[in-house]
C-alpha cells in the first residue's frame, strides 16, 4: 500500500469519526449554551471540513501534468497554513467572546449560571474518541516515515480538539459538584470563561508549530527531521558514483515530495567521473530512497 493511499485512508476514517462528534457536540451546545462547547464543536467542524479538503488534496497533489511535472505538492503546506491560521482565529474569537461575559459578571454583576450537567457525559466520549484518532493518525503517519504534512496537521488539530474537550469536562465536573453558596460559586457564572482561557493557553502552541513547519516547507527550507536526514545520508553513501565522496546532504520537503541535494567532490584533484556513473548512481539512490519516501528527486552538486 503506497503512502498516498495510506494517507487518504486515514483521512477518511477521521472524517467519519469527526462527523459523529460534530452532531453530538452541537446537541450539547444547544442544550447548555456554553461558549466552550461551541468552541469544541466548531473545532470538530473544522476537522470534518479540513479532513475532506485534505482527502481531495491527497489525490490531487500526486497527479502530474505538463505544467506540473512533479505534482502539486505545494498545496499540502498551503492547506496546513490555512488550517493553522483559521484555528488561531477561532481561538482568539472564542477567548474574546467569553472575556466579555467575565467582564459583565465581575464588573457589572450580570449574567446567567452555566449549565454543565449534560457536558460531563459528552466529554468522556469525546476525549476518548479524540485520543484514539490522534493515535491512529500518528500511527499511520509513522508507517510512511512521518512524511505526511496533512496527517500531521490533522493529528495536531484533533489533539487541540481533545484538550478542549478534556478541559471542559474537568471544569464541568468541578462546577457540577459544587455545593450551593460556596466560595467558588462564581464559577457557575464564569466557568465558561476559565475553561476557554485555559484551553486557549494550552492549545495555542499546536497550530503555531504547524504554521511554522508548513511555512518552512513552502518557502524551501531544509527539512529538519534528524531520522529522515540520517536515512538519506546513509542511502547516499551506499550509492556514490565512483571516485567521489560527499560531505553534506540537504533534504527539502514539500508535502510528500522530497528534493535531495548531494554535495560531491572527487577523491583527488585529478579524479574523473563518468556521466554514466552519475546517472546510474542517481537512479540507484532514488530507488532506495523511494522505499521510505514517496517521491524523491536527487541532484548532485559539485563544489
Amino acid at each position: 500500500m503506497d503512502q498516498k493511499h495510506i494517507e487518504k485512508q486515514a483521512l477518511v476514517v477521521g472524517i467519519v469519526v469527526n462527523i459523529i462528534m460534530v452532531i453530538a457536540g452541537f446537541i450539547v451546545f444547544f442544550m447548555t449554551g456554553l461558549k466552550a462547547m461551541f468552541l469544541d464543536a466548531a473545532f470538530t467542524v473544522i476537522s470534518v471540513v479540513s479532513g475532506g479538503v485534505a482527502a481531495l488534496l491527497s489525490a490531487k497533489t500526486v497527479r502530474t501534468t505538463k505544467r506540473f511535472p512533479n505534482g502539486m505538492y505545494a498545496l499540502e503546506p498551503i492547506y496546513a497554513i490555512c488550517k493553522a491560521i483559521f484555528t488561531l482565529a477561532l481561538l482568539a474569537f472564542s477567548f474574546l467572546d467569553v472575556l466579555q461575559e467575565a467582564i459583565d459578571y465581575f464588573f457589572f454583576h450580570t449574567g446567567e449560571p452555566n449549565e454543565f450537567g449534560p457536558v460531563v457525559f459528552y466529554q468522556i466520549g469525546s476525549v476518548t474518541l479524540c485520543l484514539l484518532l490522534v493515535w491512529y493518525y500518528r500511527r499511520r503517519n509513522r508507517s510512511i516515515g512521518n512524511v505526511s504534512t496533512m496527517l500531521k496537521a490533522e493529528a495536531n488539530g484533533t489533539w487541540v480538539d481533545g484538550m478542549i474537550s478534556l478541559g471542559i469536562g474537568v471544569i464541568a465536573v468541578i462546577v457540577w459538584m459544587l455545593p450551593a453558596n460556596s466560595p467558588l460559586d462564581f464559577l457557575r457564572y464564569t466557568g465558561d470563561f476559565f475553561i476557554t482561557t485555559i484551553i486557549v493557553a494550552v492549545t495555542i502552541k499546536e497550530p503555531c508549530v504547524v504554521l511554522r513547519d508548513a511555512f518552512v516547507e513552502l518557502i524551501g527550507g531544509v527539512h529538519d527531521d534528524e531520522e529522515t536526514e540520517a536515512f538519506v545520508a546513509a542511502t547516499v553513501e551506499r550509492h556514490l558514483p565512483a571516485n567521489t565522496t560527499f560531505y553534506k546532504v540537504h533534504v527539502f520537503k514539500t508535502g510528500m515530495n522530497f528534493d535531495v541535494q548531494v554535495f560531491l567532490h572527487g577523491k583527488s584533484d585529478d579524479s574523473s567521473v563518468s556521466v554514466a556513473d552519475l546517472v546510474a548512481s542517481r537512479e540507484a539512490m532514488e530507488k532506495a530512497l523511494h522505499e521510505r519516501l514517496h517521491l524523491v528527486n536527487v541532484d548532485f552538486v559539485f563544489e
